[in-house]
């Protein structure tokens, strides 16, 4: 080993206290970098995989009534791929025991299976069957520990009927769910029900028509060229205004928490690293000015200013070094945890942590580089 490379131990034994607090600052910048984008690239990850599987919908429409024959007309818009129609209502709950007031939103399936758009996840059960039978929405579910075989109370269109838990699903569109015109989610006093198409429509006198309509759409096609035409052939059957996946309410939320993600990763570091180059500047700039006249001792020895330099940047390296990679395991461990916390409000079927490479090694770069 070399002279040098051994009194950068030795000092960094000799100021191992400073040293600790700063490779302490760097690795909770470290840290909250790592933590922040692998989250975000995690649920990323998750919500695309998830949105394959469940075909998740790309255009959205509500209107007052229209009849079934009007879908062959919105399959034929240009640039659509799958259209599905369907009944939505919401309803008033009674739950055993639970005193509160209770609203949901019953959601109608196929008779004959899942629907070609926005298909469920089922944790549990199986799909509804006539109109007694609703499939629940887990977080509603888990809320007041329903189960397949559970029951509770609606009141459908002005009649009070008592209904049969048979399945606890999650779905794409309900990823973030929440009661319409509220800001937080309250998973006791709001769920998603799901029930089969046919007793849907005959609870609210929709047989053979529709009050909501989704869409897939080609690839490359604008989503607004179709949102225009569907408006059009929507407005005389009350149409309600269609829009798109980016304007849909849980996907919308999903979005702007990758925002605040994405400004976590750049504000929070930066703040770290700031303190972390204050820091490192002082003491390191301290020690050498203690040590001018060794470095004139090492110059009359043959030692060349790039040597001693070199010396003072491995110092600081390993400093940046050792913060970096204490940051990177904490970064992984928080950034586990933190995924597992979002999972509590936005409702995926299952989790994939994703720790891109690159992100570690940027971090160490750019730790470096301050």
């Amino acid at each position: 080993m070399r002279v040098l490379d051994r009194k950068v131990f030795r000092d960094l034994w000799a100021m191992k206290s400073q040293v600790l607090a700063i490779g302490l600052v760097i690795a909770g910048g470290v840290a909250t970098y790592v933590m922040s984008l692998s989250t975000m690239d995690s649920l990323q990850t998750t919500q695309a995989a998830f949105y394959r599987e469940a075909s998740f919908a790309h255009v959205f429409g509500s209107l007052k009534r229209a009849p079934e024959a009007l879908a062959d007309r919105l399959r034929a818009i240009p640039g659509v791929r799958t259209l599905e129609t369907r009944v939505v209502a919401e309803v008033k709950l009674e739950l055993d025991g639970y005193p509160n007031p209770v609203t949901g939103r019953l959601v109608s399936l196929p008779d004959d299976g899942q629907p070609s758009l926005n298909r469920l996840h089922f944790r549990e059960g199986r799909r509804p069957v006539g109109d007694r039978e609703v499939v629940v929405s887990e977080a509603f579910a888990r809320s007041h520990g329903f189960r397949p075989g559970n029951g509770l109370g609606a009141v459908i269109n002005g009649r009070h009927r008592r209904l049969t838990i048979v399945g606890v699903a999650l779905s794409p569109e309900y990823i973030f769910q929440f009661k319409p015109g509220s800001i937080f989610p309250d998973f006791e006093r709001y769920g998603v029900l799901w029930m089969a198409r046919t007793g849907l429509a005959a609870a609210y006198n929709m047989e053979g028509a529709f009050n909501d309509v989704t869409l897939g759409i080609e690839s490359g096609i604008h989503p607004k060229d179709v949102i225009e035409r569907l408006d059009l052939a929507l407005r005389p059957y009350g149409g309600l205004g269609a829009y798109d996946r980016t304007d849909q309410i849980s996907h919308r939320y999903l979005s702007e928490e990758f925002k605040q993600l994405g400004q976590m990763a750049f504000l929070f570091p930066v703040i770290f690293m700031g303190v972390a180059v204050f820091l490192l500047n002082v003491v390191v700039s301290r020690l050498v000015a203690t040590q001018r006249e060794l470095a004139a001792t090492l110059k009359a020895f043959g030692y060349r200013d790039r040597d001693i330099g070199l010396h003072y940047l491995k110092l600081i390296l390993a400093v940046v070094v050792l913060g970096g990679l204490g940051g990177i395991l904490a970064g992984v461990w928080m950034g586990q945890g933190l995924s597992r916390m979002y999972m509590v409000f936005y409702r995926f079927p299952y989790l994939h942590y994703l720790l891109d490479p690159k992100v570690p090694g940027t971090a160490i770069v750019l730790s470096a580089g301050a």
